[in-house]
């Protein structure tokens, strides 16, 4: 993601306007753990800083990877909406410096506390701030149709056809609803991810809300001889990104494979204790705990049709 010259200017007039350099210090610190402003200017710490410059030197480090103008500006909004160790802040050019991130595709949503692409007509794999080949903390959920092979053989092309286009639509429906992207698909499934806050918990939202509407689906417009089963897996862990699904291998896929294909049964959702530890009380007793040996669980989700009390 390129970043404009007059974004540049503005968030250095933002910090060197609205805070002195012990301040600017603190700042930077959330990105860049043991920040030292002297090192990384190469000015003596016996001789003060100007807030300009120590501004410059900052925004000089975040353009360094493109993932942390994102995050620095989240940084920047959290500072001003909630102080910085009790004290308030008012950062200038905040609504300018928004604006010029919202030209460029970028819209903050107060709701999820993050960035998300403005153009839902054209999401990115990578947000639009992931580096191609760097690592990342992902939860991904990977979808799988059940009896593909089977499916294709008994139905007619055009059913089967209108069928998986109807499931990719729900799936991509429910996974950006809750700023997830869809990283591969072919045909009869295929694989998603999640990055920013709160994860776990919009990935395992999104899971239970396709298996719901995929029910709705069977019940009222499918055009196949039987229901649609479907199955989901559900990992979180470092993962390179890569916008070509294809040429990503590594410890965090496979297992979410294995998850899915030993462990997942029909119209169910499987969590990997990660995923689960994660959710918080309330959503947990939503999912089962399955020892699939001695001491090692996974959590499962199925929906359930259960008769209501006095009635036949």
């Amino acid at each position: 993601m390129q970043m404009s010259r007059s974004l540049q200017q503005l968030l250095i007039k933002a910090l060197s306007q609205s805070m002195g350099v012990p301040t600017m210090v603190k700042i930077a610190r959330k990105l860049f753990r043991n920040y030292n402003i002297y090192e990384r200017a190469g000015w003596p710490e016996n001789i003060p800083l100007q807030s300009f410059h120590a501004a410059e030197q900052i925004l000089s480090d975040v353009m360094k990877d493109e993932g942390l103008l994102v995050q620095f500006v989240t940084i920047l909004i959290d500072v001003y909406q909630n102080g910085l160790m009790g004290t308030k802040i008012n950062i200038k050019y905040l609504p300018q410096i928004l604006t010029e991130l919202e030209a460029i595709g970028l819209k903050y949503d107060p709701e999820l506390e993050t960035f998300v692409e403005s153009k839902r007509d054209n999401m990115s794999k990578g947000w639009r701030i992931l580096e191609e080949g760097k690592m990342y903390e992902f939860c991904l959920l990977r979808i799988d149709i059940v009896e593909n092979s089977r499916l294709v053989r008994e139905h007619s092309r055009e059913i089967i056809s209108e069928t998986y286009t109807d499931l990719r639509n729900i799936v991509k429906l429910f996974i950006e609803k809750r700023n997830g992207r869809i990283w591969g698909w072919e045909g009869d499934g295929g694989i998603a991810a999640f990055y920013f806050k709160d994860k776990n918990v919009n990935a395992a939202l999104s899971a239970m809300e396709i298996l719901l509407d995929i029910f709705f689906y069977n019940m009222f417009k499918s055009k196949l001889n039987e229901s649609l089963k479907v199955r989901i897996a559900i990992h979180t862990g470092q993962c390179q990104f890569s916008r070509d699904i294809k040429g990503m291998q590594n410890d965090t896929l496979r297992v979410l494979e294995a998850l899915e294909i030993n462990h997942t049964l029909p119209n169910t959702i499987t969590l990997s204790p990660s995923v689960y530890h994660d959710l918080g009380r309330k959503l947990e007793t939503f999912f089962l705990p399955i020892e699939i040996k001695r001491g090692h669980y996974i959590y499962r989700y199925q929906l359930i049709w259960e008769d209501v009390p006095g009635e036949k």
